[in-house]
């Protein structure tokens, strides 16, 4: 799906979304195809199924986003270093 179908059919809501189909260009991630995983009432729920599904599946791309926003601006990340595992 698309985001802008993702926002009609889920209006005002939390969403956890996969992207299925993604990119990257100029610093930002173009997502093309999305899933939506589930929706949820509010923030803190969405954000703890993330954590769950990240801790089981960390190479998902896995986002938390409210669908009231109008377009999805992802600006990526570069980690550098060794994360301690302390």
């Amino acid at each position: 799906m698309t985001y802008s179908e993702i926002r009609q059919t889920h209006p005002e809501t939390w969403l956890l979304l996969e992207a299925i189909k993604a990119y990257s260009d100029n610093e930002y991630r173009i997502l093309e195809d999305i899933a939506v995983l589930n929706a949820y009432q509010t923030s803190t729920e969405a954000l703890e199924a993330y954590r769950a599904l990240h801790l089981s599946a960390p190479t998902r791309e896995l986002y938390v986003v409210h669908s009231s926003k109008t377009e999805l601006i992802i600006k990526e990340r570069i980690w550098h270093g060794i994360r301690s595992a302390a």
